[in-house]
């Protein structure tokens, strides 16, 4: 038998737990919500010019405009395309489109449409003295715009005096506005910008409470689960040590008198010093399995009590000493870099391949091969003539390797050939120790 000898390396399996948020409802998309937008804020400046336009028609003698007044309505043109494009920034930069869009209503003859918008935005993202400057600036702007719209003489001039005149659309005529007027306007649209921004920011908290709210609930789901897990696995574990303990116990101390009471009788004495070394590495790996059913996550870190590629020799050699012949063969290749949880499947499997063989062909040469590595993974495969007609049903043997094997998704198959030798072939993907990290 050839085997290579890999190095025990620590298991490190780490628990990535993800927090999601509850999904938003919304009504409408960020381009639906933009194009409103950008149609208000251009109907806004068309209408500012057009009032800006008979302002400049009623201020001249010859009812023509002069070419500073020709600038500033193509200015103020220029000026509604770039309030709209800071718009589109209102979420990545809140700040600078505020700004843009408030300072263009101070100098040119625009309304303040745009800056009420990038605003609301701002307030909704932001918070701290500078927004509340901000507050003031959008103020000052709007008052601007507003009372630069109410200097107009006739409602055409005006469209804050066309929305307050009780005369028919259509006709200019003159109407006194009292300057408190504008500023109520002015400061109910502020007022309705900041509460707009405040009551999405408070929307939004509430969204990311809802989030939080709803992990923490997974999380306790889950904590709850893995509790009762436990109390279950704590039920076994005291079962199992009550019921098989103390059988295994009264097997050792039997075979144990057995063996003292034999000494006349060498093959007798033998056969009772393997019954007790089975009975004693039966309690050691009744231990190692309470020991994960009690603390999985501790015996995780803890390769010393769990199985690995280094024990393939020693379950072979418990099977010769038994009284079967087996003919082996183990090569693997990096063995060091397995992962300990592949390494464990491969020892059981194995394991129980020799146990099914010796229970269903006592006696019977077994032919075992596990060969594998990092590029075609790990072959294990057992061959050995029955001793009777036909093999018996299927047991729990298989079935528990198919499932070891099925958790791996490896491959597995097994039955008779036309010599009666009972074959079984498994194939495992190869897995690093640092895969099972990841």
């Amino acid at each position: 038998m050839s085997t290579m000898s890999p190095s025990a390396g620590p298991l490190s399996p780490a628990l990535r737990v993800s927090e999601s948020g509850s999904p938003r409802l919304r009504l409408m998309g960020r381009g639906a919500r933009f194009a409103l937008m950008v149609m208000a804020c251009l109907s806004g400046s068309l209408l500012a010019l057009g009032a800006a336009l008979a302002r400049f028609a009623e201020s001249s003698t010859t009812g023509e405009l002069s070419n500073i007044q020709n600038t500033a309505i193509l200015l103020a043109l220029l000026g509604a395309f770039v309030a709209v494009g800071a718009l589109w920034h209102r979420h990545t930069a809140p700040y600078a489109a505020t700004l843009v869009a408030a300072a263009l209503p101070l100098v040119l003859p625009l309304d303040a449409t745009a800056a009420l918008f990038a605003l609301a935005a701002l307030v909704r993202s932001r918070a701290g003295r500078w927004v509340w400057a901000c507050v003031g600036l959008v103020g000052a702007s709007t008052a601007t715009a507003l009372f630069r719209d109410a200097s107009g003489a006739t409602t055409e001039s005006s469209m804050l005096k066309s929305m307050t005149s009780s005369h028919a659309p259509g006709q200019a005529v003159e109407v006194d506005l009292a300057v408190w007027v504008p500023l109520i306007v002015a400061l109910s649209l502020l007022g309705s910008s900041v509460a707009a921004g405040l009551f999405m920011r408070n929307r939004q908290a509430l969204v990311v409470t809802l989030g939080r709210a709803q992990a923490a609930q997974h999380s306790r789901d889950l904590l709850s689960d893995r509790l009762g897990r436990q109390a279950e696995r704590d039920l076994i574990a005291r079962e199992v040590h009550d019921v098989i303990g103390h059988r295994l116990s009264l097997l050792s101390l039997h075979a144990g008198g057995l063996q003292v009471a034999a000494v006349a009788d060498p093959r007798l004495s033998h056969s009772a010093a393997l019954i007790r070394e089975s009975a004693q590495q039966a309690m050691d790996d009744l231990r190692s399995l309470l020991r994960v059913l009690r603390e999985p996550e501790a015996t995780a870190f803890n390769r010393t009590a769990m199985p690995s590629l280094t024990d393939l020799p020693t379950v072979i050699d418990e099977t010769v000493d038994g009284g079967m012949p087996v003919i082996s063969t183990v090569y693997l290749s990096q063995a060091e870099d397995a992962d300990p949880a592949l390494a464990r499947a491969v020892y059981r499997i194995v394991q129980e391949l020799l146990t099914n063989a010796r229970r269903h062909a006592p006696g019977a040469p077994v032919r075992l091969l596990v060969q594998g590595g990092p590029t075609d993974g790990i072959r294990i495969e057992t061959a050995n003539r029955l001793t009777t007609q036909a093999p018996g049903p299927a047991g729990n043997g298989l079935t528990g390797i198919s499932e070891r094997v099925a958790l791996w998704n490896g491959t597995m198959r097994h039955g008779l050939d036309d010599s009666q030798t009972f074959r079984v072939a498994v194939h495992l993907p190869w897995a690093t120790a640092t895969e099972a990290v990841r």
